[in-house]
């Protein structure tokens, strides 16, 4: 199994360490590490094509595995991993995107580097998987991650292996911050698109985005917010294809739609 690791928060990052020793832990893995050189936080789906990208491959915490620093942004690392590093014969089965510092929630998606590494690897026909831990208070403590996931990365790696993973659907999966005894379980959730609001407040250099959140955490409904704060991994598939089929059908009723279609 030939699996492709980045990340968005640099390839010396403590997250993707505890990744690709989740990783390391599958029989007969092969892993490769392509990451950006430096913190590309909330870059979304950024891509390099003004400036020239320039791997470097480095060593990687003396672990078994190739590893390559990049110049660009975390869908850059995938992309060039795939053209570049890769034989036509020889691509990753799968990619895992992570281990965030910080969760990856409802709308954060469209913002997440970390969920732009696997979205490219979909995109590029390839079974994606982006991870996130609630550890933005603690952020050098991962504590036991490593034990949480490596059910999942095995679970994701022989699905990917046996072709049971559907065409166009990244996974999202997000990880309290709890130890392993007090993780309630893994349950599938939808994305909780409300569970915050932006606030700006100004200090001496300008004005720096903030968050506030709700007080009171129901668990009202299987979304990831609330599950991930009930104390469960959240595990979201993302359709890449962000097409209202249902509204694109009913847009033939449209006047305009039905007056200019004639012209075709």
């Amino acid at each position: 199994m030939r699996i492709l690791i980045t990340n968005d928060d640099g390839i010396d990052a403590l997250g993707i360490k505890r990744l690709t020793e989740a990783l390391l832990t599958l029989e007969g893995a092969e892993l490769y590490v392509v990451a950006p050189v430096e913190e590309k936080s909330g870059v979304g789906h950024g891509v390099t094509y003004r400036s020239a990208l320039s791997p470097e491959e480095r060593d990687f915490y003396g672990l078994p595995v190739k590893a390559w620093a990049v110049n660009g942004n975390p869908a850059d690392c995938v992309k060039a991993a795939y053209h570049l590093l890769f034989e036509d014969d020889q691509k990753p089965d799968i990619v895992f995107s992570g281990i965030n510092v910080g969760t990856n929630l409802g709308r954060d998606i469209y913002y997440s580097g970390t969920c732009s590494g696997a979205r490219e690897a979909v995109i590029l026909g390839i079974p994606g998987v982006a991870l996130s831990y609630d550890n933005w208070e603690d952020q050098d403590n991962y504590g036991d991650v490593v034990e949480m996931i490596r059910p999942l990365v095995q679970s994701f790696g022989e699905k990917a292996m046996n072709n049971e993973l559907p065409p166009e659907v990244f996974w999202n999966v997000n990880i309290p911050h709890l130890p392993l005894n007090d993780v309630k379980g893994i349950l599938p959730a939808s994305l909780s698109l409300n569970h915050y609001e932006d606030r700006y407040h100004q200090e001496a250099e300008g004005y720096f985005l903030t968050r506030t959140y709700p007080d009171g955490i129901p668990l009202a409904e299987p979304q990831d917010y609330h599950l991930l704060k009930h104390g469960y991994i959240a595990v979201t598939p993302i359709h890449i294809d962000a097409t209202d089929k249902g509204l694109l059908k009913a847009m033939d009723e449209w006047p305009l739609v039905k007056e200019w279609g004639k012209r075709g």
